[in-house]
Order: structure tokens, then sequence, then C-alpha cells
């Protein structure tokens, strides 16, 4: 990633497991990594070599989420959020992370129905 100047990479729908926290470890990035409560495996992540705060994210309906916040010279914060939402599922608007404020982006994997 580094030999591509790639400083933020979000990354959803792993099969790595909690018990392992430093399977996606890599030099250079700082991490932030939500693991999943109700299943033995599986994450989202937010690796970056920018100076990010994370924030919390109130409970979602249909989907899981981790983000933090980027401060920007010259510019409003940015909240970046890394989403997962389950394929059986249906994205919800209410409690949306859209909701956390500031200049907000959403990435992830959504499994848009058509």
């Amino acid at each position: 990633m580094s030999e591509n100047s790639i400083d933020i990479a979000l990354v959803q729908e792993t099969y790595l497991k909690p018990n392992r926290p430093k399977a996606c470890s890599i030099a250079g990035y700082v991490q932030l990594r939500t693991d999943r409560t109700y299943s033995s495996k599986g994450y989202r992540s937010v690796l970056q070599t920018l100076p990010t705060a994370p924030i919390n994210i109130p409970p979602l309906t249909n989907m899981e989420a981790t983000g933090c916040r980027l401060a920007m010279t010259g510019h409003s914060t940015l909240v970046i959020v890394s989403v997962y939402l389950p394929s059986p599922n249906w994205l919800a608007r209410p409690k949306s992370p859209l909701c956390l404020g500031d200049a907000v982006i959403l990435f992830g994997d959504f499994n848009c129905k058509t």
C-alpha cells in the first residue's frame, strides 16, 4: 500500500477472527478495527497513515460500521466510515452514519439490491 501512496484503506467482510487482532497489521499503518461480537469471524477496519481520531458510531439498524474523523488543513473535519451491509438486509435511513455531522463519506460493501 505504501508503494502506491495509499493513505487510507477501508476493509469489510473479512473472515479474520477476533482472537487474532494483529492478523491484518500493515507496517506504517494504524488500524481502527471493529470485530463482530455476535459471530466468530468478520470485522471492519480502517487502515491509515494520516492522523485520524476514531469515533463512536451509535447502534445501527441492519448494518455494521467503523469510522474516524480526519482533520484537514483549510477544510472542515471529514468523517470517513467503513460500512458493511449484510446481504439479506436493506439500507435503513434512520440512524444512518450520515447523521454523524461534518462531511461524511461512506465506503464499503452495501450489497445493493436492484
